[in-house]
């Protein structure tokens, strides 16, 4: 019995030390209501479809919003389905307190086109289109400059089919050029590049145009023939380019989004989250603890170990899992504490009924970790099935509740079970069988 022992022992020291590993390499990530941030519903503007064709117009704008996203440092930041319309998304952004950039990062359509330049510049439109005899050929369009500081703009005819498209581009990144001005570099596909190489060696000395989302970014001369890769101007600072780049990898959106709501939670609102958070979860379990030891004596120390255990293997799991902490998820944690502390005085009970019967220490033992185990699986199951419930059809933050509650219910089942057994398995070892074991009064 002692070598069984000493080896469940071994292991339940590996899994402290792997939970400390875990906890140490991936420390817990705070949510927006612990740490402050902004967060943004963004409707996506799906017309003239049918449901079937919105849901997968939504989901895949959901997945260019979630590489943009992770292309800009924030992997924190998950895209999620929001309410009931079906073409509304959720992204919360911890940490982050200018949504200025962030926003214009997510509607930005990021569809580039590069156009031969037909005519231009003008100074408006309408003055373009009279150079034209009022009407444009269908071979022809009219394209504007992004507006200058002073709110200039210069208008452009085009040739109304693109050399090359967004959809061509293997990368782009941001770069410097000889000037030390913020470009965005990139790098064709080789069926773009071979068709682009065709056409810039057929137009040295002449214009064209590079276009995102229907504003011309720049009307370059071709000095020389550009084969697979070359550099977009136009960026003001570094961090347009950046943007720029990082919309052009992630993809075109197929649909345009606006921001229905944004809302600003400031840090110390987070801070004293937090704050309230840890008195109630400390309160909680310093009060468990205190009841345990007043009516169970050194079994409390027992359920006390696996409590403490308990909070641990949750905390790891959360870290290894990637899950972010909020205040319904510090709920779930509490909630977990309460859960841990029925499922010891459940067992405790079951073994002080064996004692009462005038069974020996090992055998209560045996015979009250038995009788407790089906309960405690039953009770503990009907709870994760609710959980999964929760976490299907609920808010985000029920979702992080419910996520909480589950990984403490099954670390509370391996805890309350395993970890007070062998503690109770030591004591009977070192007091032996027939000695009385300190579980309170058994009457």
């Amino acid at each position: 019995m002692k070598r069984t022992l000493i080896r469940k022992t071994l292991f339940l020291l590996a899994i402290v030390l792997a939970s400390g590993f875990a906890i140490f390499r991936a420390p817990l990530r705070l949510g927006l209501d612990l740490r402050g941030g902004v967060s943004l519903i963004l409707r996506v503007k799906v017309e003239d479809a049918s449901p079937e064709q919105q849901r997968e117009v939504v989901e895949q704008t959901r997945q260019i919003l979630e590489r943009r996203i992770n292309a800009f440092g924030l992997s924190e930041s998950p895209v999620q389905a929001y309410g009931s319309r079906g073409n509304e998304l959720l992204v919360q952004f911890p940490g982050i307190t200018d949504a200025s950039r962030i926003k214009t990062l997510l509607q930005s359509r990021g569809v580039l086109e590069w156009y031969s330049v037909a005519d231009g510049p003008y100074r408006s439109e309408r003055e373009a289109i009279a150079a034209h005899g009022a009407v444009l050929p269908p071979t022809l369009k009219m394209a504007a400059t992004k507006p200058a500081a002073a709110g200039g703009q210069s208008w452009y005819v085009l040739e109304s089919r693109p050399i090359v498209r967004g959809t061509d581009l293997r990368d782009a990144r941001v770069a410097a050029d000889t000037m030390e001005q913020p470009v965005t570099a990139f790098t064709l596909s080789q069926d773009a590049a071979a068709r682009f190489e065709r056409y810039t060696e057929a137009n040295i000395g002449h214009r064209t145009a590079i276009v995102v989302d229907e504003q011309i970014l720049s009307v370059p001369v071709i000095e020389d023939v550009i084969r697979d890769s070359g550099q977009i101007r136009g960026a003001r600072t570094p961090e347009e380019a950046e943007d720029l780049a990082i919309n052009l990898r992630s993809g075109a959106l197929p649909a345009a989004i606006e921001v229905v709501e944004q809302t600003m939670v400031e840090a110390s609102l987070g801070a004293d989250s937090i704050r309230a958070g840890l008195q109630a979860g400390a309160a909680g379990l310093a009060a468990a603890v205190a009841a345990m030891l007043l009516y169970y004596r050194w079994a409390g120390v027992n359920a006390t170990l696996a409590l403490l255990l308990n909070g641990a293997l949750l905390i790891a799991a959360l870290s290894c899992f990637g899950a972010v902490l909020t205040l319904p998820g510090i709920a779930g944690a509490v909630l977990t504490i309460g859960m841990a502390v029925d499922s010891n005085v459940l067992i405790f009970e079951r073994i002080r009924e064996e004692l009462r019967a005038g069974k020996s220490s090992s055998a209560a033992l045996a015979a009250g970790f038995s009788k407790a185990f089906a309960t405690l699986v039953d009770t503990h199951v009907t709870t994760v099935v609710s959980c999964i419930f929760l976490f299907f059809f609920g808010t985000p933050a029920v979702k992080g509740f419910a996520t909480t509650l589950v990984i403490g219910l099954l670390t509370n089942l391996f805890t309350s079970v395993f970890v007070s057994r062998v503690a109770f398995d030591w004591e009977v070892l070192k007091r032996g069988r027939t000695s009385a074991l300190s579980i309170g009064m058994p009457g």
